[in-house]
C-alpha cells in the first residue's frame, strides 16, 4: 500500500506542479484545462488518460496502473465484491511497475 500511496502521490504532484508552472507542453496545457473544471479533486483515472493522450507513454504501462489501482481500491475499501482487475498482484509485480514509472516517466519536480 504505501508503494502505490507513493506512486499516487508523484502523479498528483505532477499534476499541480505541471499546472502552476504553467509549462508549454502539451500534457501541461491539457492538465491546466482540467485543473479549471476539477480542481485538484482530479480523479486519478483522468490524470492516467491525459498522460495517454499527450504523451509518449506506453499504453501497456497506464493500463498496468490502472488495473493495479483497481486492486488498491478493492485492498482499501473492504474486499466485500469480486474485483475485476484481472489478475492478483503482489509486493514484487507493484513494486516493479512503479520502479518503471519512475524511471519511464518525466516528472516535474
Amino acid at each position: 500500500m504505501s508503494v502505490l500511496a507513493a506512486l499516487e502521490a508523484a502523479f498528483r504532484i505532477d499534476y499541480l506542479q505541471r499546472c502552476y508552472k504553467r509549462l508549454r507542453d502539451p500534457l501541461s496545457r491539457a492538465f491546466r484545462y482540467t485543473h479549471h473544471d476539477k480542481g485538484v479533486r482530479i480523479p486519478l483515472e483522468d490524470i492516467f488518460s491525459l498522460w495517454k493522450l499527450h504523451w509518449n507513454i506506453s499504453a501497456s504501462v497506464i493500463s498496468d496502473l490502472e488495473r493495479v489501482f483497481r486492486y488498491r481500491h478493492w485492498l482499501a475499501h473492504g474486499r466485500y465484491w469480486t474485483p475485476k482487475i484481472g489478475r492478483e498482484y503482489d509486493y514484487g509485480d507493484i513494486y516493479a511497475l512503479a520502479e518503471s514509472v519512475y524511471d519511464g516517466f518525466p516528472f516535474e519536480e
